[in-house]
């Protein structure tokens, strides 16, 4: 499969920008955090806590690619362009921080988000099949902090393995295998990276901001990697390639303890 015949989410942003747009935005998103602002990064009257426990919202954000599937036997062609699609979604989610020095804690992270998801071209009787899915995510990340705990402003960046499973609502499968198509809920290993800043609103409350992006392959969802022409029937497949990029932009309130 040549580049030109498919348009993979690596190339696009959340803005639905090129790449080099979206690596000025977290250019400039970092230049803002790094900046000195005066007295949001002088010392505070209170100190960040040994333990963090944050409730977040975000935006959650994914894209589009369209895979070259191979159809056997081959007949007039031997592959068939499939489209996925994710809509764009709200994530909630927790985050559990222990702060183990001045400049290292560790991270684990659940989110859920609801992001439906388009297949197109799957076969000649089915042009478009929408589906409702939730996407649930797990990460346990480390985490850098440049300043201090007694800094009321702590940018950081952080980095760290995770999985996510990829649920189709009940009520999808169903209109789906009403159509001959089964699915299942495939789980992916993902690789996130990140970062963001907490700002302390007083002893043991904070608020943050935080972008990220957890990397994965793109689930396949349980259809077969081939499309396959039986006794004269046409049964549709799908053959995941490359890789999935998830952005988020994300506020939180955090309480703090010893």
């Amino acid at each position: 499969m040549t580049a030109s015949k498919r348009e993979t989410v690596q190339g696009r942003s959340f803005f639905g920008v090129n790449r080099f747009f979206n690596a000025f935005l977290i250019a400039s998103f970092w230049g803002v955090l790094l900046s000195e602002p005066g007295h949001a990064q002088s010392a505070s009257r209170y100190d960040h806590g040994e333990w963090e426990v944050s409730i977040f919202g975000s935006g959650s954000f994914m894209g589009d690619g369209i895979y070259q599937t191979p159809v056997e036997p081959s007949g007039e062609s031997s592959s068939r362009s499939v489209g996925l699609s994710y809509g764009s979604g709200a994530q909630v989610g927790v985050r559990i921080t222990n702060n183990l020095s001045r400049h290292w804690g560790t991270t684990f992270e659940y989110g859920v988000s609801n992001q439906p998801i388009t297949f197109t071209n799957l076969s000649d009787s089915i042009p478009s099949l929408g589906l409702g899915q939730a996407i649930h995510r797990f990460a346990y990340e480390v985490v850098y902090y440049p300043r201090d705990r007694y800094y009321g402003l702590r940018p950081y960046v952080f980095a760290g393995p995770g999985v996510s499973l990829f649920h189709i609502k009940g009520s999808s499968k169903d209109s789906a295998m009403s159509q001959g198509i089964r699915l299942s809920d495939p789980w992916k290993f993902t690789m996130n990276w990140g970062g963001g800043a907490k700002y302390l609103l007083q002893k043991r409350i904070a608020t943050s901001v935080q972008f990220s992006d957890a990397i994965s392959g793109v689930p396949g969802y349980g259809l077969p990697e081939a499309g396959k022409v039986v006794s004269g029937v046409y049964v549709p497949g799908f053959r995941p390639e490359g890789t999935l990029h998830n952005w988020l932009i994300s506020v939180g309130v955090i309480f703090e303890w010893r």
